[in-house]
């Protein structure tokens, strides 16, 4: 059994994934993605009706999903990335795996088995558009 919750295996394993040079950003799964819209529109209600505005930024691990599995004691880790164009795809996504191994283990030593999944490659992200 582990004391360790989750969220904290998934903020340092996303932090550790966006230090990784390639990646865009994290890409939440389609459940994440409806809980925080539902989250939104309904803070974004709330604060309607007291007249605030609302926060609707996803949580700091939106992109990561980490469970314990008790029987055998490792760690299962799924990250979805958003990669820059201009590097590969298979060398930028093995980089994310050590990296998020190692940030689990500096949380949580012992085993655990990290899936890397490119959601999409994106456009050169500090150069956005230039007019003129």
């Amino acid at each position: 059994m582990t004391a360790v919750d989750p969220r904290s295996v998934e903020r340092a394993v996303a932090h550790a994934a966006l230090s990784v040079p390639g990646v865009a950003g994290l890409q939440p799964g389609l459940g994440r993605s409806l809980a925080d819209a539902a989250h939104a529109a309904h803070a974004a209600h709330a604060a309607h009706a007291q007249h605030a505005p609302a926060a609707a930024a996803p949580g700091p691990g939106a992109g990561v999903r980490a469970r314990y599995a008790r029987d055998s004691g490792v760690w299962h880790v799924e990250v979805r990335c958003v990669l820059t164009e201009g590097r590969r795809a298979l060398d930028t996504a093995r980089a994310v795996r050590a990296r998020a191994r190692a940030a689990v283990n500096r949380q949580a030593p012992g085993g655990c088995v990290v899936a890397v999944t490119i959601t999409r490659i994106v456009g050169n992200v500090r150069g956005r558009a230039r007019t003129g």
